[in-house]
């Protein structure tokens, strides 16, 4: 079970004034929020590799001090082992790849490598439509306004459908573009029935796309999710300007 090697996801958010946890040499630490679609993005690609990480979570309102010496702007995900600090949501899971070259999930031909940060560059317009969503969701929006999220967020689905060629974007198997669009669908699946979208997703309208999503979510790796009921009650607190970062723990 992958998420066995995931240690401490659902641990309170650190913020001002709390100490920063000893890392042990050797030992791997992602430095996450529960919520966080970028990263998320890096938990599920350390539990598709199977490799043992320990998880502090940061709140991302009240930063804790010593946490902009991981990463200058206080964001997450950060990935640390051995005084090495790598951030950025894409660049992280690369260097899982590197530095656990065994279970590497990024292909080693240089074609098939370039073309997973390809499908992920060319469906990179579900990242906005999503946040167009929590907009529309958040300051209530009607008619045209509310219209033109929904058309952006159909428009992504369209594009990405089209991209998806074999059962996974990585061929017979997820890859890294599985993995890094992975939390925007998910994101899009828990807040399609609650907005509500005219097609919401997953529907037989997306089709490739929603048996993608019925194959993928199962998956052991996909264990790192929360549950929907905590990601609504995130979301609405997050819309509400004041974010639980501790919902359901």
């Amino acid at each position: 079970e992958a998420m066995a090697q995931l240690i401490g996801n659902n641990t309170p958010a650190l913020k001002k004034g709390d100490l920063e946890p000893h890392l042990a040499p050797g030992r791997a630490r992602i430095y996450s929020m529960r919520f966080c679609p970028f990263a998320e993005r890096a938990l599920l690609y350390a539990a598709a590799k199977g490799i043992e990480v320990e998880i502090v979570n940061i709140n991302l309102t009240e930063k804790p001090e010593w946490y902009f010496a991981k990463h200058p702007q206080g964001k997450v995900p950060a990935f640390e082992k051995d005084g090495k600090v790598v951030i950025e949501s894409e660049i992280v899971p690369e260097y899982l790849d590197g530095i656990y070259p065994e279970s590497a999930i990024l292909p080693s031909d240089p074609f098939l490598r370039a073309k997973q940060r390809i499908i992920l560059e060319q469906a990179s317009a579900i990242q906005p439509a999503f946040h167009g969503l929590l907009v529309a969701y958040r300051d209530n929006l009607e008619g045209e306004a509310k219209a033109a999220k929904v058309k952006a967020v159909e428009e992504a689905l369209g594009t990405v459908e089209k991209l998806l060629e074999g059962k996974y974007f990585g061929g017979s198997a997820p890859g890294f573009a599985d993995w890094m669009l992975f939390p925007f669908f998910e994101r899009i699946a828990t807040i399609s029935p609650v907005f509500p979208l005219p097609s919401p997703f997953p529907s037989p309208r997306w089709s490739s796309l929603s048996s993608w999503w019925t194959r993928i979510s199962p998956l052991p790796a996909a264990a790192v999710m929360q549950p929907k009921e905590n990601q609504l009650a995130f979301i609405k607190s997050f819309v509400g300007g004041t974010p639980d970062y501790d919902v359901g723990i």
